[in-house]
């Protein structure tokens, strides 16, 4: 069982024997089986290969447990970055879109080194295929097509815009983001709404879908599929906007827009106040919801019942290790710090099962390392401390910080242009904040309604509202 390497030694002194290429994995079994003569082992070495990523940021909070799990999540992150990310350095060792923008979401808050996001976005447009959507994974000499997976695409191209300051690279890339959003035009039907697209519609680990692909997302319309394509539009328009093109912004806003009207009108069920994943309504998950949520196409008393059923419906399928993400997303625009670190408690229990990296789906897992379970590291920063750009490359911030219980918890985010120290401790009814930033880095701290100017440096007591 597992991979390894058969060498037939000639019997001479001092003999080299080597793989020819790296191997991961826990355990290793030395099997010896002689002949005539004996064989001696003089010497037997392991090298680490990876590619360099390091945590540069700093991070401690009032419950250990979360700093018990973050060499956890730092190593997953490490096992998978070599030349390119990885989805796992065991099996396929090949860069997955939907984990290749959670790895580099983690990446920014790890390490200024950029060069593997760069890479990714750069080598995601080459693989564009004639329909016009990124392959699912590549370089790979077997060509895939996750449809689902072509908009994390967009994504990683926003997420990059907002935490580096590179807008000539992000330019260059806008014709393919408009291209492949244009792509998903074949598909919608009719009605105006998407039908599934010819690939693999995977969209998570769920123990109840077969290959990962949600109800009638392999021959029908999806209500999560609907609203991925929903979100992955607005923020396709936010970046055309901020980026000096209103008309395309327009564009993608309308188009966003009308399918939210749409799938709003297909997949809400009003007695149980939230959104379906089938339009006879029988399916409901976290899925659905946490996408609506972030698209903010929802109005005001859909969103209201839908985030209602998010955090209390007893029933919901549930996101896994991977589209947690998406989840916690969700939490920290609702503001509920609290259901967040309830939900790690999925990960507190890894380390527990021996595990020294986050895997794949839940147990029977298949692999013990794939790092798009890694994300928690990334909210940590972006949740808890609350920091995240404010526009464009991260030349503004904006901390609303999220305790969720905790007493305090303090951290230092490195920054393209230096790094960004926050600690939050909460006296009585009172929140004392304690802020430093770059040199030209300008911003704001959110509590509550409460908003605060922040100079290079700060020191805040802040009443709760």
């Amino acid at each position: 069982v597992g991979v390894g390497d058969v060498f037939y030694p000639d019997g001479g002194d001092n003999r080299l024997f080597d793989t020819l290429w790296w191997q991961a994995g826990r355990y290793w079994e030395l099997v010896v089986e002689t002949a005539v003569s004996p064989l001696v082992i003089h010497r037997l070495t392991l090298r680490e290969t990876r590619y360099p990523l390091e945590m540069e940021s700093e991070f401690e909070a009032g419950d250990g447990r979360l700093q018990a799990i973050m060499p956890m999540l730092e190593r997953s992150m490490q096992m998978c970055s070599h030349e390119t990310y990885y989805d796992a350095p065991y099996y396929e060792e090949l860069m997955y879109a939907g984990d290749t923008r959670l790895e580099m979401l983690t990446t920014y808050v790890m390490s200024r080194d950029d060069r593997l996001p760069r890479k990714a976005i750069r080598m995601y447009d080459s693989s564009r295929v004639s329909s016009g959507l990124t392959q699912a994974r590549y370089p790979s000499w077997e060509t895939q097509v996750i449809p689902p997976f072509a908009l994390y695409w967009v994504m990683m191209l926003h997420d990059y815009a907002y935490w580096r300051d590179d807008p000539a690279f992000v330019r260059r890339y806008l014709p393919g983001m408009r291209a492949t959003l244009e792509a998903f035009q074949r598909f919608m039907d009719d009605d105006g709404l998407l039908s599934a697209p010819e690939g693999w519609n995977f969209m998570d680990w769920h123990p109840s879908w077969a290959a990962g692909i949600p109800p009638q997302a392999l021959d029908g319309r999806n209500g999560m599929f609907n609203w991925l394509l929903v979100y992955t539009l607005t923020l396709a328009a936010d970046l055309e906007r901020q980026l000096g093109e209103p008309e395309l912004a327009q564009l993608w806003q309308r188009r966003a827009a009308s399918l939210a009207q749409r799938a709003t009108a297909a997949f809400w069920d009003d007695s149980r106040g939230m959104l379906a994943e089938d339009e006879a309504k029988h399916i409901f998950t976290e899925h659905s919801q946490t996408l609506a949520l972030l698209s903010g196409l929802l109005d005001a008393a859909h969103c209201a019942r839908a985030a209602e059923g998010l955090l209390h419906a007893p029933d919901l399928l549930h996101t896994t290790y991977y589209f947690s993400h998406y989840l916690f997303e969700a939490y920290r625009q609702l503001g509920r710090a609290d259901a967040f670190l309830d939900r790690l408690q999925a990960w507190y229990v890894l380390p527990e099962c021996g595990l020294k990296t986050t895997i794949e789906q839940p147990e029977p897992t298949r692999s013990d390392c794939h790092a798009w379970a890694a994300h928690p590291l990334l909210h940590y920063f972006t949740a808890i401390l609350g920091i995240r750009p404010g526009g464009l490359g991260f030349r503004r911030v904006e901390i609303r910080p999220q305790l969720g219980g905790l007493k305090q918890a303090k951290g230092t985010l490195i920054h393209p242009r230096g790094q960004i120290t926050a600690k939050f401790t909460v006296v009585g009814d009172a929140l004392r904040a304690v802020i430093t930033l770059p040199n030209g880095v300008t911003g704001n701290l959110h509590w509550g309604d409460q908003v605060f100017p922040l100079g290079r440096w700060s020191d805040k007591i802040i009443t709760n509202p």
